[in-house]
């Protein structure tokens, strides 16, 4: 028969030979202590829910006293009576996903739509930055101050504010993947203030490009140095030109065709060549094999023009620093001088934008503020003509020609 249980009757309780002994209480329905062969007793909780008998460990004694435990048996008897299973919530919690295993998720589904480089920076940040602190964490369980305390770390321990605010960009992604996915249904990346960042605005001038030509020109290494020659032809970013192959060049008719899979945006984008660009390429048509237009030492596609920048910026005297001179203008600036030089030639934003294959508006905005120059030479036409007129002159030089 079930008699109460107490601390008293709890300790004197002797391990069975074999097997489980359980000794119930006769307060609380369901509420019972186990005892192992090897003397470990601990307090459970047997209930139904819908038709199911179960049975949920509460904890051990001695850590749980039999008055602790028998009130956690209450608590979960009122759970049950309103229709929750605190079993099956268990059993869910101790299977629901781990960030690790919203990486692997994530990685196989979603990160292969990106382009190439994207996807190698997206794995050193999983890598370095967010699995070391939150891999074995479940994914429904982080919340926004942990989100919030990653950012503020890699902002100030690492002093890569920039790199603190892709990361949160990315977590964000994986989050919003996670809510459809039903393993959580809310972001906890959503709302993390962001670090200031100053955007770029570096454009090379006609003396800094053709100081840059001259030192790509004399460069010992040419394949590198004709790939930094196309993207200052075409304003195409660098994994564009470095992944580039022949076929997606018709070089008769003088159009680079980019397929969906080699561009940021993931569409296809079809650009016609400039005179000089058809030129460079033919030529090295001419003295190149195999399917691609700027092949390594491997015959794969060359995959780092970073040396060769440095070294033609060295020589073109675009660095900054006096022990170890560092270029001052980036490889993806070439891209901005590229857009600068159309709007000093009256080009239009939406015109702009579709040659560098920007597909939203906002991404070609950037460039306005460099209208204010073939703006301002356009109201000094204007001025030019009405000066006159307001000083008196125009009037003077109509009464001198007589009537009209």
């Amino acid at each position: 028969m079930p008699e109460r249980l107490t601390d008293a009757a709890v300790r004197k309780l002797m391990p069975p030979a074999k097997g489980q002994a359980m000794s119930w209480d006769s307060e609380v329905k369901g509420f019972g202590l186990r005892v192992t062969p090897g003397g470990a007793k601990a307090f459970l909780l047997d209930y139904r829910i819908e038709g199911r008998q179960r049975r949920i460990t509460i904890g051990s004694y001695p850590d749980w006293s039999v008055q602790a435990a028998r009130e956690a048996a209450k608590a979960m008897k009122r759970e049950v009576d309103q229709g929750r299973d605190p079993m099956g919530e268990r059993h869910a919690e101790r299977a629901a996903p781990t960030m690790a295993e919203l990486w692997e998720r994530y990685q196989s589904e979603h990160l292969p739509r990106k382009a190439a480089r994207s996807q190698a920076d997206e794995h050193i940040m999983w890598d370095k930055i967010i699995l070391p602190r939150f891999g074995k964490v479940k994914v429904a369980s982080l919340t926004h101050e942990d989100i919030d305390a990653l950012h503020r770390d890699v902002t100030n321990i690492r002093g890569t504010p920039v790199r603190a605010n892709r990361t949160v960009e990315v977590l964000r992604a994986a989050f919003n993947l996670a809510i459809r996915w039903k393993w959580r249904t809310d972001n906890p990346a959503s709302g993390v203030r962001r670090n200031a960042e100053e955007k770029r605005n570096r454009y090379l001038n006609k003396t800094e490009i053709a100081a840059l030509a001259q030192a790509l020109n004399e460069h010992s290494e040419q394949v590198s140095a004709n790939a930094i020659k196309l993207l200052m032809l075409t304003g195409a970013r660098r994994g564009e030109v470095l992944g580039a192959t022949w076929d997606m060049f018709d070089l008769e008719n003088g159009v680079w065709t980019k397929p969906s899979a080699h561009t940021k945006q993931r569409r296809l984008h079809r650009v016609p060549l400039s005179a000089p660009a058809l030129r460079l390429l033919k030529d090295m048509k001419a003295g190149t094999r195999g399917p691609y237009v700027f092949p390594g030492a491997d015959g794969k596609a060359l995959t780092d023009i970073k040396r060769t920048w440095v070294s033609v910026c060295r020589k073109a005297g675009l660095v900054t620093g006096d022990a170890e001179p560092k270029p001052n203008v980036r490889i993806h600036d070439l891209r901005h001088s590229f857009a600068s030089i159309l709007v000093s030639a009256g080009a239009s934003l939406p015109l702009i934008g579709q040659m560098l294959g920007h597909t939203q508006v906002q991404t070609t905005q950037r460039y306005a503020h460099l209208f204010d120059d073939p703006l301002r030479k356009a109201a000094e036409t204007v001025g030019a003509y009405i000066l006159p007129q307001l000083e008196g002159q125009g009037a003077r030089e109509a009464t001198d020609a007589g009537p009209v």
